[in-house]
């Protein structure tokens, strides 16, 4: 069984987090979804979660875990209940997903080393080879859903759905300060919507819950559904 979880901020937790900067540091907004679960012992991240944020209002999150979170400690609120959804081949889903989708590629040093770079950078890297001067190039907005939709049709295909139509948005560049790691970590984000087709039962659901794409740590890779 899996958990669906929303969790808000409550009136003294929004004070809290405005004075430790929980929402405008992915580190610690990352710490604050683990401490949902306990301090087990060789603890591993069984959940994903993705931040909402609307204008005017205190963010809040969705949280798919195989275990039931806590109830919140002053500062959250957190309504959970299971999810178990029964799907069967055929059925139609409408999708909202933010992403870390990365496509992995040889370095240009003629070894065997390998680089991960982002798609839509890999489809401007494309683009750039083809067209060097950039006067055929498309409208960016027609190379976020070119390059969305080429990498989630790959995806369906080994995980059992089947893409229809989707919606790109909001390509952002995130930064990761860990406390007393010199290096900084950093990676993209791009928000699909869409509509899809389950054609493997078994393999979609286990997508659902092992999340697509990378940087599951920091938000990112939860799909929400709901039919169609």
């Amino acid at each position: 069984m899996m958990y669906l979880s929303r969790i808000h901020f409550t009136r003294e937790g929004i004070r809290r987090q405005c004075r430790r900067g929980i929402a405008s540091n992915l580190f610690r907004e990352h710490q604050m979804i683990w401490r949902l679960f306990g301090k087990a012992p060789n603890q591993q991240r069984d959940f994903l979660y993705r931040r909402e944020d609307r204008p005017g209002e205190p963010p809040f999150y969705y949280l798919l875990s195989a275990r039931q979170p806590l109830e919140g400690d002053g500062n959250l609120t957190v309504e959970t209940r299971p999810f178990e959804p029964r799907l069967q081949a055929g059925n139609c889903l409408q999708f909202q997903l933010r992403v870390n989708a990365v496509v992995t590629r040889k370095a240009d040093d003629h070894g065997k080393r390998r680089i991960r770079r982002d798609i839509i950078e890999a489809w401007i890297d494309s683009c750039r080879k083809s067209d060097p001067l950039g006067k055929g190039w498309p409208p960016p907005s027609v190379i976020h859903h070119q390059a969305a939709s080429t990498w989630l049709n790959r995806q369906g295909e080994k995980h059992g759905f089947q893409l229809g139509d989707c919606l790109v948005s909001n390509h952002r560049f995130h930064k990761v300060w860990k406390p007393g790691d010199p290096h900084q970590r950093h990676f993209t984000s791009l928000d699909i919507q869409g509509s899809l087709t389950v054609t493997e039962p078994d393999a979609y659901l286990a997508t659902l819950k092992q999340g697509l794409g990378r940087a599951k740590a920091f938000g990112c890779g939860l799909m929400l559904i709901r039919r169609a």
